[in-house]
């Protein structure tokens, strides 16, 4: 399991009681040892850390190709400790290295798994290098540990120059965002800290104080329908397919941020642009993106359609703050890589990061409010415009003291659920249907 990751949760029911010590990838052991050679040089370096442990209780619908014959409620734990390294050894030269614990508890039921519970963002389609180990694998625990930032950092005279593994963020939207290719944060996902790196050189020209310049250069792996990396999983392997090579311009005018981007993707070509600005007392924002795709393979399981097919996506977006402290959003999201009807094909497109949700139509509404000066409510809750589906978000956020949150929350979804019989063929009806209610609880630390 590696918790900093979307969707990848222990869901087999094979029975691994001894424990498995796993070979330490070059890289891995590289980090770990740079961030604490760094971390000595006091002078040089800031060293910080923080912990995090995020309890879930699913209470599961009946569905046996999803969770098996005991449809009850499971149980999931994760524990992470992030080591954060940064530093300026040389005038022009900046560094960040950020080595990630996890250990996970989980009692889940064997079948083909729980959408809908995504922890973090998935970045695994834009990491050439394998920088992760289980070095602990049981019955119904794993231990984890992998190197989520590595990158120096070059400033020249008119460009800076960032090169490993490091975050990339394009894209304003809260919900969904066609233009953030790079890892985007799943709409669902309530833990937002930290974004998964990607292995990459980006080169970011400024063109006066608003406007700009990025080229972005990433090494990426293909991945089958399956799941699986072509050619398998290895600590270096990458593809001109799954890898990309992005131009991104963008300016301010009249107030308006505008920003253009184009470029070959993994599986394709993409062309978009974004704007976001005021009118009144309205924040809008608007994004869009088109895939051009030259290459795909078909999907598993005799499935209709491809894995990566051409497709258009829109977010709309409007919103405002109130003096109360009252934030009010609400989007609405055309997904052209979604399906209407065939869920199954757009499950496995959103398994494998070619999807951002399983419909076409989708909007998205979100509120927040601070209830006492240390205590904040939101809630979040997303329909499916094609299938009538909807997943409500409500959550308490308190701050226990300066460097520690608590926030607690239920994640409660509505629609047809399945009615299928094997785990090839669930039987998906609706999109939020077919994802199980839970209640979550995090504890974050800061040092």
């Amino acid at each position: 399991v590696l918790p900093e990751q979307a969707g990848n949760l222990p869901l087999q029911g094979t029975a691994i009681h001894k424990l498995k010590m796993h070979k330490i990838h070059p890289l891995l052991l590289l980090g770990l040892s740079t961030a604490l050679a760094f971390g000595q040089q006091s002078l040089l370096s800031d060293l910080d850390w923080n912990a995090r442990t995020i309890a879930i209780g699913l209470d599961n619908f009946k569905s046996v190709p999803l969770f098996g014959q005991d449809n009850d409620t499971d149980f999931l734990s994760v524990s992470i400790l992030r080591l954060i390294a940064q530093g300026k050894p040389k005038s022009k030269l900046k560094y960040e290295i950020h080595a990630v614990q996890s250990f996970t508890y989980f009692n889940l039921r064997a079948g083909a798994g729980s959408p809908g519970i995504e922890l973090s963002a998935n970045g695994v389609r834009y990491q050439a290098i394998d920088a992760a180990t289980d070095w602990i694998e049981e019955e119904h625990f794993t231990a984890n540990l992998l190197i989520d930032r590595f990158n120096l950092k070059l400033e020249l005279p008119s460009s800076d120059v960032t090169l490993g593994r490091q975050a990339i963020t394009f894209g304003k939207a809260y919900f969904w965002n066609p233009l953030d290719i790079f890892s985007p944060f799943d709409p669902r996902q309530f833990d937002r800290d930290y974004k998964a790196g990607v292995d990459a050189l980006r080169v970011d020209h400024p063109l006066g104080d608003f406007s700009g310049l990025n080229i972005v250069g990433a090494l990426g792996r293909e991945i089958e329908a399956s799941g699986r990396f072509v050619g398998g999983k290895s600590t270096w392997h990458h593809s001109f397919y799954g890898s990309v090579i992005l131009g991104r311009a963008f300016t301010n005018w009249k107030g308006w941020d505008l920003a253009v981007q184009g470029g070959k993707v993994y599986g394709g070509y993409q062309i978009g642009g974004a704007t976001t600005g005021e009118f009144g007392p309205l924040a809008f924002r608007f994004e869009t993106a088109y895939l051009f795709v030259y290459d795909s393979p078909p999907l598993s399981f005799g499935l209709p359609g491809e894995l990566v097919e051409d497709n258009f996506q829109a977010v709309v977006g409007i919103g405002h703050r109130f003096e109360s402290s009252l934030q009010l959003e609400a989007e609405y999201f055309y997904n052209g890589a979604g399906e209407v009807d065939q869920f199954e094909t757009a499950l496995i497109r959103q398994s494998t990061g070619g999807s951002l949700n399983l419909s076409r139509q989708l909007a998205g509404f979100f509120s927040s409010y601070e209830i006492l000066p240390i205590l904040v409510g939101q809630m979040a809750a997303m329909v499916s415009l094609s299938d009538g589906s909807l997943q409500v978000q409500p959550s308490l956020r308190l701050s226990v003291s300066d460097e520690t949150d608590l926030l607690i929350g239920l994640v409660i979804n509505m629609g047809d659920r399945p009615n299928g019989v094997t785990p090839v063929s669930p039987g998906l009806r609706s999109e939020f249907g077919s994802q199980p209610n839970f209640i979550y609880a995090e504890l974050k630390v800061y040092f």
